[in-house]
Order: C-alpha cells, then sequence, then structure tokens
C-alpha cells in the first residue's frame, strides 16, 4: 500500500510538471519605493522614489515562466546569473544610483508574470521594487547582490511550494 501511494505522488507531480502551466497573468503596474533611482540604459528613460511606471507604456516585457523545477533554481544567485547570461528570461541593464552612495551601481532588472492562483492576491495588482541599503553595501569589490519579491506556488507535491518571483534585480559597483 505505501508503494502504490509513492507511485501515485510520484506520477501526479510529474503530470503537473509536465502540464507545463505558464505564469501567464501580467503585471504592468510598477512602483519604485527605495530611496534610488534606477535608469533604464537601453530604453533611456528613469524612475525615482515613489514613482508608478507600467511595464506597457515602457516598452519592457515580463517573462512568462513555466511550471517547472527551474522554479527551485530562481531565487539562487548563481543559477539566475548564468541564466541571464545565457538570455535565458527577457532582462534589462540598469544602473541604481543612491543618494547615499557616490558611485553609480550596475544591474540587470527582469519582471515576471504570476499565475491564476495569484491573480486576486495583492502581489498581481503591482510590484513594489525595493532596493535596501544592505544591497549596496554588500555589492561592492565586484560582488554581485540579488533581490526580488515573490510569490509561492507548488511545483511538486514532494519538493513543495518555490518562490516565483515578480522581480529580481541583480547588481554590483562594477559591470558584469
Amino acid at each position: 500500500m505505501k508503494t502504490f501511494k509513492s507511485i501515485t505522488l510520484v506520477s501526479l507531480s510529474i503530470l503537473l510538471i509536465s502540464c507545463g502551466a505558464t505564469f501567464n497573468v501580467p503585471i504592468d503596474k510598477n512602483k519604485l519605493v527605495s530611496n534610488a533611482t534606477i535608469k533604464f540604459t537601453n530604453k533611456n528613460f528613469s524612475i525615482s522614489k515613489d514613482e508608478i511606471f507600467l511595464l506597457s507604456e515602457k516598452s519592457l516585457e515580463s517573462n512568462k515562466v513555466k511550471q517547472s523545477m527551474d522554479l527551485y533554481n530562481i531565487t539562487d544567485i548563481n543559477w539566475v546569473l548564468k541564466a541571464f547570461k545565457k538570455n535565458k528570461y527577457i532582462s534589462y541593464d540598469i544602473t541604481i544610483s543612491n543618494p547615499k552612495y557616490p558611485k553609480p551601481y550596475y544591474g540587470k532588472i527582469a519582471f515576471f508574470n504570476t499565475n491564476g492562483i495569484n491573480e486576486m492576491s495583492a502581489v498581481s495588482r503591482y510590484r513594489e521594487i525595493s532596493i535596501d541599503d544592505n544591497y549596496f553595501l554588500s555589492s561592492t569589490r565586484g560582488r554581485v547582490a540579488m533581490m526580488y519579491e515573490y510569490t509561492e506556488t507548488n511545483v511538486s507535491l514532494i519538493k513543495g511550494a518555490a518562490k516565483v518571483p515578480t522581480w529580481i534585480i541583480l547588481m554590483s559597483d562594477e559591470p558584469f
């Protein structure tokens, strides 16, 4: 009986993953809540503290990730760095400035859709982009810091919930 339950759980997990549910509920509205300015270097515009902007008005795209085991890695900095370098996700080059720090920081930002389960939650209404001072302090001497806002979703019955970002920022005091 125990073996039957194990086989059933594994089969259901494989079925859920193979269905390839896509995070296709768009989040258009965004707000920068940090005391910083983010300049989108290739798009030639900037956003400042408390500024609300729409992806659609800025010609920015969100990633529609598929529900897969990759979601367990999407909040791991080394995995995300490799994924960004391989252009696995749509990301934008940014320069971040903060009045507390004299030099600019360089980075990448990516936006992600959410899924139907979270469609009515607060996170699907708008993204709150926040860069805490600790990230400026930890991304010096070429080190890369990563920050994100996320929702949780069940990807596997065995592994449980995965953190699925609505946005990710990688930043460093040196271009990467």
